[in-house]
């Protein structure tokens, strides 16, 4: 099998240069790998066709971006591979595209009796309703529809009137041009963060970790972007059992629900009035830094080679059944 990896370079730390570098030495420590670096959708097509040629259809792309051009998106890679119908790491287009989609895996996560907040789509210069916001009551969050690694979160994005609600979807629609999703913000008493990574195979593997919001030193207990972006997040092992055993259950449900495929990451938040998901990342960040890489060197002792090797031979032997 050769390995083919495609390299999207953005200033998130997940997909920064030093990342591919880590992910391309783990890869060929096993496989010959073969990197595809454009911004192009046409030449990413000529490559892949042109290497599927000369392996003779043997061969497997690891791609870990949804753009060729990020700051654009433009080149959405998952749809290549799809309609080229190559092997790859990671969800059907479908998946993906309903992760990047805040409203349409909460349709699936409500479709399938699991809990999460209940929240609204506020289109871009389109008016929100006073039923929609009694229907759930402040305090809310607001977030970019179609964004993840946390963009768009900032303390500003916690809104407890009707005057910053209304900032808060402005704000939304100016930096990001889409619209915003307005969300029951789950508060304390008893609040809780965690997040599952989930990793496919004969057993699926849960990387279930706590947000430590009081190691980090921060007046509101959300995860911001700046945070995510300076690696400022803390975390502890879950040592509950209970609490662990409901959380891997919510991640899995999660999962299955938006047709996940080979590794996911399931955001989820409890108070005293029970668990919900907030979101899934149908592809996590794989930086040496990520909530995904550091919980599977904590809690199962695999290293950052290991787990780009796993995750490649799952998908790899799931695409021969």
């Amino acid at each position: 099998m050769h390995i083919i990896l495609i390299k999207s370079y953005t200033d998130k730390s997940w997909r920064s240069p030093q990342t591919y570098d880590a992910i391309e030495s783990s890869l060929r420590e096993k496989w010959d790998v073969t990197v595809i670096h454009t911004m192009e959708a046409a030449t990413l097509r000529d490559r892949l066709v042109e290497l599927s040629t000369k392996f003779d259809g043997h061969i497997f792309v690891f791609n870990i971006a949804e753009y060729l051009d990020e700051e654009k998106k433009l080149g959405f890679i998952p749809a290549i591979l799809d309609e080229m119908q190559l092997p790859h790491l990671g969800s059907s287009v479908q998946t993906i595209e309903a992760g990047l989609d805040k409203a349409a895996a909460k349709d699936l996560f409500n479709e399938n009796n699991v809990p999460t907040p209940a929240s609204f789509v506020v289109e871009e210069n389109e008016e929100f309703t006073t039923e929609e916001v009694e229907a759930i009551g402040f305090p809310l969050i607001v977030k970019p529809l179609h964004e993840g690694g946390h963009i768009g979160i900032d303390l500003s994005s916690i809104v407890r009137d009707r005057i910053h609600l209304e900032k808060a979807i402005h704000r939304i629609w100016d930096e990001y041009q889409q619209p915003a999703i307005v969300e029951d913000y789950i508060i304390p008493k008893g609040m809780r963060e965690f997040s599952v990574g989930i990793i496919e195979g004969q057993q699926r593997i849960f990387t279930p970790i706590e947000i430590d919001y009081e190691a980090m030193d921060v007046d509101v207990p959300i995860l911001t972007y700046d945070l995510a972006q300076e690696d400022m997040e803390e975390i502890n092992l879950v040592e509950e059992g209970e609490v662990c055993e409901e959380i891997n259950s919510l991640a899995g449900q999660a999962f299955d629900a938006v047709g996940a495929e080979d590794y996911s990451r399931v955001d989820i938040r409890m108070n005293v009035t029970g668990y919900y998901v907030l979101e899934i990342n149908t592809m996590p960040g794989l930086g040496p830094h990520s909530f995904l890489p550091q919980a599977v060197q904590t809690l199962i002792d695999m290293n950052y080679s290991e787990l780009i090797q796993k995750l490649t031979q799952i998908s790899i032997q799931k695409g021969e059944k």
